[in-house]
């Protein structure tokens, strides 16, 4: 075993050549062990004397030796290798992450010629490359230009990068392939990419960590690499970057990251065809003189090590009831912990099929069996019987990672944190049922208030202090199958304790194998909600629904659309750090689920009204199958019978859980609070107005004017002009509205293209903004002025109502064309006063 490598967790999560770089979970393996991509960028270069932007065959055999010496894994290319390039990296056994390069820095998006180019341009690379056993992965982008991505739309351009992904993905099946995005529009997380890559250059170690925790908690259940990162040595010296070096690892590290890519090898780099100068990040000069962090390179830690100077004693508790089918793969990963200093008890819930045996073949594990009396009394059993500080729970279907119990040793370093725990992640699925249940709703999964504090941890992957649960009296022994998770992390916050979560804690985690046994599950769980809506009322709205005060994390909720009011770009797009902010606790089809749109057309019926009950019936079945296809992991939504099975999971889903949870309420006498815990996270209100693009137009620059200049143009005329303007305020996709107060407004958005030499290319769109209220209320007072015209028509006998119609559409097709024109008048004028040329083919 090298020192890049440690024994994985099983099973891994993708296919692939023997050899080859995959995914396990939260971390990258590579064969049947565990792989940290320990990387440094390399280039771009001039060109080298066959036209290649590389350096010549000695240099580049030179480069590629010394960068293994430095214990250097892998290298990132901006470029596609040459021959010569992947030869010289197989003699050094180093890894390639390989960038795919087009033209990211025009709006690609504004024809289907510049779309079907990149496209080409990424299958070519990706059918030539894909194949070689050194190329670890695929870069299908780097750093889209985040006002570039603001004109283009965030939502347009993430599903662009998911295509190429897919493109990518099916021309090179055995190699990962993902994009890389940095922090201005961190917003762009493609859906399918096997692991979330992202450039990060901050220079303080406390933001640094913050961040990592948020790029986790983004990634969810897959591997996060940093694919840059490093520091500028012109600017704060060499002993700074050393040290910069050092820090960033071992938080790279602590966080569970996959890898990352130190910025760069050599000073001797170039950008836009331009020999960059005035930048110095290389560990070696131009000529290849060795800076400080060389030193440091060589002796950087390649496997986490828990910093806790006495790790506490941890009691892992397996509690099981005819759980032989999953027992023994568990029983075996708690065998192979790193954390030496921890004992296993096994807790038999009466058990009547093979678990006992199975239990007797691990002698270094205590069995301890009890009559049954349902999972809550077995964990207090397990509880009892322990001699640890920490008390880890796990279920029998699930197989903790070999760092599981390291990983929660290390989150008691401040008394603070009273429980802890991490992710719950799905082995790959053996067949379509699996693959549907998998991305069905309901799963157990975990709610954060912060990027590191929790407010629940699911039962499956949960350690507590065991003095802290026992001074909450343990758990309720009423919750026999589920909910005791629930119960016990919230009576631990309402005891002032805080939780935490892992994001590199994780256990491998079986969904249920059979579409019956996930609405028995689902069914369990509703029954455990009206357990809890007793015991905690103010937790439950007045339809019974579970009230968070965090954001739920799973099924997909991690990554939300980035749409038009739930992105903070920063006044004109310019914000360093773009982040989703969620705009309401449930999407929109959520609220057509469930029981009562059955009740609702079963009433229809009732009372005669087939059309009404037909609607509901469809419209409840639409909503199921949008929450599916949201809901679709990588691959599978092209597999027409999965997507129906997903879709008809969707719609028994809460059906079966809340009339589980009605008979409950029913039976236990629950009632939910009239005024329940409001989440103390602020969500954004969703925009009042939404916006249709009526006319574009671009300008050419020589001088290095951009649109900042235009917009000041702009600015100076509707002020002449006594026009009222608002400006963005970092939350809307325009940068200036006209007359903001009206009902139907016009105004402008602008993006820069750079192309070299101060040129740039100024575009400049025409948006119609329409107000939602003040558009129902105009339609409103329209079809009543219609109402009494046509009744004063029958009593006056003419055809008035066809006169009123014919004059309100001339008079809204006028005022709209009247108003397009004068708003692209204003666009032309603004830039004829700072001398910009139109161009008449953008």
């Amino acid at each position: 075993m090298n020192s890049d490598t440690t024994p994985a967790a099983s099973p891994p999560s993708r296919d692939g050549a023997e050899g080859r770089v995959k995914t396990a979970g939260k971390f990258l393996a590579r064969g049947s062990e565990k792989f940290f991509l320990n990387g440094v960028s390399y280039g771009p270069f001039a060109p080298n004397s066959r036209g290649e932007p590389f350096p010549d065959d000695g240099q580049l055999a030179s480069d590629l030796a010394h960068i293994r010496a430095l214990g250097f894994n892998a290298l990132r290319l901006y470029e596609p290798p040459s021959g010569a390039v992947l030869n010289a990296a197989a003699a050094q056994g180093l890894l390639l992450v390989v960038g795919i390069p087009w033209a990211e820095h025009v709006d690609f998006l504004s024809s289907r010629e510049r779309r079907e180019a990149v496209e080409h341009a990424v299958r070519d690379a990706a059918l030539r490359l894909g194949a070689h056993p050194h190329v670890a992965a695929l870069l299908v982008g780097n750093e889209i230009e985040k006002t570039l991505v603001r004109w283009m739309g965030p939502r347009r351009v993430r599903d662009f990068i998911e295509r190429l992904i897919r493109i990518a993905a099916e021309a090179a099946p055995h190699t990962l392939v993902s994009y890389a995005s940095y922090p201005s529009t961190e917003y762009l997380v493609p859906r399918n990419a096997p692991f979330l890559a992202m450039n990060v250059y901050l220079e303080e170690r406390a933001a640094w960590e913050r961040y990592l925790h948020r790029l986790q908690n983004l990634a969810g259940g897959r591997p996060l690499v940093i694919t840059e990162s490093g520091i500028d040595t012109r600017s704060h010296g060499e002993a700074a970057q050393a040290a910069v070096m050092r820090w960033q690892r071992e938080s790279l590290l602590q966080c569970g990251a996959a890898g990352g890519v130190w910025f760069s090898y050599t000073d001797d780099w170039q950008r836009g065809g331009r020999r960059v100068e005035d930048w110095r990040f290389g560990l070696v000069d131009r000529e290849r003189t060795p800076r400080a962090a060389c030193a440091e390179a060589a002796a950087l830690p390649r496997a986490f090590q828990s910093s806790t100077a006495t790790p506490p004693r941890i009691s892992v508790i397996v509690c099981t009831r005819n759980g032989a089918a999953t027992l023994r793969a568990c029983l075996a990963a708690l065998e192979k912990q790193r954390h030496v200093n921890h004992e296993v008890l096994v807790i038999d819930d009466g058990s009547t099929d093979a678990t006992a045996g199975i239990a007797g073949e691990f002698t270094a594990f205590r069995y301890i069996r009890q009559d049954h009396t349902g999972l809550s009394a077995a964990r207090n059993h397990g509880a009892r019987e322990a001699a640890g500080e920490v008390l880890a729970f796990t279920d029998d279907d699930c197989v903790p990672d070999d760092e599981w119990l390291l990983r929660l040793s290390a989150a008691y370093d401040d008394p603070k944190w009273v429980a802890a725990g991490g992710p719950n992640v799905p082995p790959p699925p053996r067949n379509r049922t699996e693959v549907a249940v998998a991305d069905a709703p309901g799963a157990p999964t975990h709610v954060l208030l912060s990027d590191e504090e929790a407010e629940h941890l699911p039962g499956c992957n949960l350690s507590v202090r065991k003095d802290a649960l026992l001074r909450i009296g343990g758990f309720r022994e009423e919750f026999t199958t589920a909910g005791d998770d629930v119960d016990i992390c919230w009576r631990l916050r309402a005891a002032g304790g805080k939780l935490r979560f892992v994001p590199a804690a994780m256990v491998w985690h079986h969904r249920r194998a059979t579409v019956c046994a996930y609405l028995r599950q689902q069914r369990g769980y509703g029954a455990a909600e009206a357990l809890l809506m007793k015991h905690h009322p103010s937790r439950f709205g007045p339809l019974g629904g579970a009230r968070w005060r965090g954001a739920i994390y799973g099924d997909g909720l991690g990554l939300r659309e980035p749409s038009a009011g739930s992105v903070y770009h920063g006044p004109f797009g310019f914000a360093p750090f773009q982040a989703i902010y969620p705009q309401g606790i449930v999407a929109w089809w959520d609220l057509f689920a469930g029981l009562l749109w059955l009740a609702l057309a079963a009433l229809a019926l009732v009372l005669r009204i087939p059309s009404l009950a037909c609607a509901l019936l469809a419209g409840s079945i639409w909503a199921a199958w949008m929450r599916g296809r949201r809901g679709l992991s990588a691959g599978t939504s092209r597999d027409v019978t999965v997507r129906m099975l997903l879709g008809c999971l969707c719609w028994l889903q809460p059906v079966v859980r809340e009339w589980a949870r009605l008979r409950g309420m029913i039976r236990l006498h629950a009632r939910p609070s009239w005024h329940p815990s409001l989440p103390e996270i602020i969500i954004p209100r969703r925009p009042r107005k939404f916006s249709r693009r009526v006319a574009s137009t671009a300008f050419w620059s020589e001088t290095g004017s951009g649109r900042e200049a235009l917009l000041d143009s702009l600015r100076a005329l509707l002020r002449e002009k006594k026009t009222a303007f608002r400006e963005d305020d970092g939350w809307h996709e325009f940068d200036i509205e006209m007359l903001p107060g009206a009902i139907i407004t016009w105004a402008f958005i602008s993006v820069s293209e750079y192309h070299g030499d101060g040129r740039q290319l100024i575009r400049m769109a025409v948006l119609q903004r329409i107000n939602k209220r003040g558009v129902l209320w105009l339609f409103a007072a329209l079809a009543m002025l219609y109402i009494l015209v046509a009744r004063a028509s029958v009593h006056f006998g003419f055809h008035g109502e066809a006169m009123f119609s014919t004059l309100v559409i001339f008079l809204i097709v006028a005022l709209h064309v009247f108003a397009r024109v004068n708003a692209v008048n204003l666009v032309q004028q603004a830039a004829e006063r700072i001398r910009l040329t139109r161009l008449e083919r953008q």
